[in-house]
């Protein structure tokens, strides 16, 4: 599988040519640095075309953006002991750049980045002030042992912009207290991350819910709070799990807390654990999202653990691979056209919402869910498309498909749409206009019996079978009287799910 988007050849071929520009006898010199002409704006507000009389003619010459070549040779003409910088001037990196007494770079100035033709070797980026631009660069980096570690580190800076840029970053060590993070994003709105590929090998490590935040998990792909207004689009992560440590291995893709009017979408994720065995345990999620109001999650795919190991279903079902993790309280989120699938031995879910610690207001749609896990007997050992534990939750158009490679038992808990594990407060929920398959189960919608549960179940395309047998349409529901279950059907093309 290529680590890069087809289209990422576009990148360089779009960049702009360095050289004179003339524009109707506007002469705008190369002076010998790197050169980036600036946009030209023409504008005729009246035009007589019998004899090319042009009136209100006018051309705007934007500011062109210049840069200073800077090497490993010569970065202390540009940035000082500590690796602050000490130049105002806009930045091209060039040859490779090997690791520092200081660290990563430190920017503390307004400028832009460029870093095309760079390898950076275990040293990065801290940007510490607004409006800093990266465009290009790639970034190999072996994490230290006990030491945190962050190859780009965006920290009380607005209007940064993160581009084009490739992170491999290994860690070889367990490091259980200590932050391993590619990308780490904290107090900066107006946040852009696009077009970057990361490749990162991590350890699973136990959570520390004692800590706020992003700073709970020691371990993650890129983590990002408190960034409102945030734009993650069009990046490609391939994450993998190579080492364990703690009682709750965790480890996620992309993790995202207390940043409001967010924008996830065109990403491609691939999650893997290739060092839980069978009958063990992790924790993996692809998109985890934490008390974030006015985020879209749209158009991403989201692979998880094509190996299909990890997780154990005895007893209280333990382990997860989840496309898609949000937890509230949050209003305003929606999670549409996503392609989403995962894959392990153990309770298991495509998208999990739920309101334990506030309420939640959740709209999904046009999304294909395909899950394979193993369901047990508890609400625990739970494997379902979507666990939706909402306030208010409306689903519909979306085909998912559930496949519980445990063996059929009557009562287990497996499903397609469900709310299964209890949750406080009421809980509406508005399910229309799915197509719905589960293998090895009882129904492919669930809610659980409760006075506190109401809404529509309708108009679905709804299947459960376990060997021979199948419950189909309203057949295929459980829900309680306050929900009104009318007019869905069975569904015939299974292969259209997939």
């Amino acid at each position: 599988r290529s680590t890069l988007f087809p289209y990422t050849t576009l990148f360089r071929s779009n960049q702009r040519a360095s050289s004179a520009t003339d524009v109707n006898d506007i002469a705008v010199p190369d002076d010998g640095t790197v050169i980036e002409e600036g946009d030209v704006s023409v504008s005729v507000d009246k035009v007589e075309r019998k004899n090319m009389d042009y009136q209100n003619y006018s051309v705007n010459v934007m500011p062109l953006v210049t840069y200073v070549n800077v090497t490993n040779d010569n970065y202390g003409n540009f940035f000082d002991s500590n690796g602050y910088t000490t130049s105002q001037n806009n930045l091209n990196f060039v040859g490779d750049f090997n690791l520092k007494p200081f660290g990563n770079f430190k920017i503390n100035q307004n400028v832009y980045l460029k870093a095309y033709n760079a390898t950076f070797n275990n040293i990065g980026f801290d940007m510490l002030t607004s409006g800093v631009k990266l465009d290009g660069g790639n970034f190999v980096f072996n994490a230290p042992n006990n030491a945190d570690c962050y190859a780009i580190n965006v920290v009380n800076s607005n209007n940064v912009k993160i581009s084009h840029t490739t992170i491999t970053y290994a860690c070889a060590y367990d490091n259980a207290a200590n932050y391993n993070y590619a990308i780490k994003a904290i107090n900066s709105k107006n946040l852009i991350i696009d077009w970057n590929n990361i490749i990162a090998t991590l350890p699973l490590k136990t959570v520390s819910w004692s800590n706020p935040g992003i700073s709970a998990d020691y371990v993650a792909g890129v983590a990002i709070q408190n960034c409102n207004n945030l734009n993650f689009k069009r990046n490609n992560l391939t994450i993998t799990a190579n080492r364990r440590v703690g009682s709750f291995p965790t480890l996620d893709a992309v993790m995202i807390a207390d940043s409001n009017n967010v924008k996830v979408e065109d990403n491609r994720i691939y999650e893997s654990d290739i060092i839980t065995q069978d009958n063990q345990y992790s924790y993996i999620y692809g998109i985890d999202v934490y008390r974030c109001n006015n985020t879209i999650i749209n158009n991403n795919t989201v692979n998880m653990n094509g190996n299909n190991s990890g997780g154990t279903y005895s007893g209280n079902g333990t382990g997860a691979a989840y496309c898609i993790q949000l937890t509230g309280s949050y209003t305003g989120v929606v999670v549409s056209n996503n392609t989403l699938t995962t894959k392990n031995k153990g309770p298991n879910l495509g998208i999990y919402s739920q309101n334990y610690n506030g309420d939640t207001y959740l709209t999904v749609y046009g999304n294909k869910i395909n899950v394979t896990g193993k369901a047990g007997s508890d609400p625990w050992s739970l494997v379902s498309g979507m666990e939706l534990q909402d306030t208010n939750a409306v689903v519909y158009s979306n085909k998912i498909f559930v496949n519980n490679i445990a063996p059929y038992a009557a009562g287990n808990y497996a499903f397609g749409i469900s709310y299964a594990q209890s949750t406080p407060k009421y809980h509406y929920y508005n399910i229309h206009h799915n197509n719905v398959t589960v293998v090895n189960a009882d129904y492919a919608v669930y809610l659980i019996n409760s006075n506190f549960v109401s809404g529509f179940v309708r108009y679905n395309n709804l299947i459960a079978t376990h060997g021979n047998n199948t419950n189909t349409g309203n057949n295929a529901v459980s829900a309680p009287s306050n929900v009104v279950v009318s007019n869905n059907t069975r569904w015939l093309d299974r292969k259209s799910v997939v």
